[in-house]
């Protein structure tokens, strides 16, 4: 296996602090088209920003793909670079923990954020995973509610989790979080209609902006493989770890992302009609989580459905379904 390297490097020792990193992660290939039509609608100060494009797969494809999105794009920037870990591919390992960590796509995540973390020179960054699809004012929207305070170490926008089924439902990415050290002994969601700005004590890392020293803070004392930190908990500990280093982490509800999902037949992009408040227990006897649980109020009512719409979906033929479908779905829900 080849190792990581920089593909593309236009980044200049002489200026390489000034301004702001934007991130992006690639890790499939059948996102990519989707992915770019919304990033470039998005208002990007281009001239403040060292691009940085992360490709952290071996595919080949998948390179030549982002390849040629990059030399479409490549103008106007403070500096642009394409690196690709060329890390073999793994898969999910559901479960309490990661006894399997290693051989699990957490691994790879792991190492893609070790090594991320020191491509960034700036004292802010910004971060957008291939599956979000970011409404266009995203970047200012959340670099203002960071710069509110210098107390303020992260602010992410709001996307839901997704599923194989467009009718099943999902919980946003937000959480309140009951705690043992950081082993996670209740993560609970935030309700879909919240509103305004809010502090949580986790988030997961799909579209954020964060203070360089606040993020890096997340990584101190922080071994997932040792504190055996469960399947869905990668990215929330990272952020409540944060927290406990004394930074603030905060969620816009007024920034809505879409998540897209690709099965063998079809891409799936979820949003806020088919969020619902779920709840993941650790329970100690059977060493296992209660995973997904809904939360509701004694006096609720029985719905007659499990999501108020589902989620739109295309399948995977050519001609079958638009660029602008997918586009647009992030603004369906708003």
């Amino acid at each position: 296996m080849a190792k990581g390297k920089f593909l593309l490097n236009t980044l200049k020792k002489s200026d390489e602090k000034e301004g702001i990193t934007l991130i992006i992660t690639f890790s499939r290939k059948v996102f990519v088209p989707y992915f770019f039509r919304a990033f470039n609608e998005m208002l990007l100060p281009k001239k403040d920003i060292h691009l940085l494009v992360y490709d952290n797969t071996e595919d080949e494809p998948l390179r030549k793909e982002l390849e040629s999105e990059i030399d479409f794009l490549n103008f106007g920037w403070k500096s642009v670079r394409f690196y690709k870990s060329y890390l073999k591919g793994k898969g999910n390992i559901m479960g309490s923990g990661n006894e399997q960590f290693k051989k699990s796509k957490l691994q790879n995540i792991w190492s893609m954020w070790l090594s991320m973390k020191k491509m960034i020179k700036t004292d802010t960054f910004f971060v957008l995973e291939d599956d979000t699809i970011a409404p266009p004012d995203a970047f200012k929207k959340l670099l203002l509610a960071l710069g509110r305070s210098k107390s303020i170490g992260l602010v992410t926008a709001i996307e839901t989790g997704r599923f194989a089924y467009p009718w099943l439902p999902v919980r946003l990415g937000v959480h309140k979080l009951k705690m043992d050290g950081l082993k996670v002994l209740e993560r609970r969601s935030f309700p879909p209609n919240t509103k305004g700005i809010k502090p949580v004590d986790a988030a997961g890392v799909y579209c954020f902006a964060a203070r360089t020293k606040a993020y890096l803070s997340g990584f101190h004392g922080y071994d997932p493989i040792a504190l055996k930190v469960p399947f869905f908990g990668l990215d929330n500990v990272l952020t409540y770890n944060m927290t406990l280093h004394g930074w603030k982490v905060l969620a816009d509800f007024s920034c809505w992302c879409s998540h897209l999902q690709a099965t063998s037949a079809r891409i799936i992009a979820f949003s806020k009609e088919q969020a619902i408040e779920q709840a993941d227990i650790w329970l100690p006897k059977f060493n296992n989580y209660a995973h997904g649980v809904e939360i509701k109020t004694k006096k609720q009512k029985s719905r007659r459905y499990q999501v108020h719409k589902p989620a739109q979906s295309w399948e995977l033929f050519p001609g079958r379904y638009t660029d602008d479908d997918i586009f647009n779905s992030s603004n369906s829900s708003l």
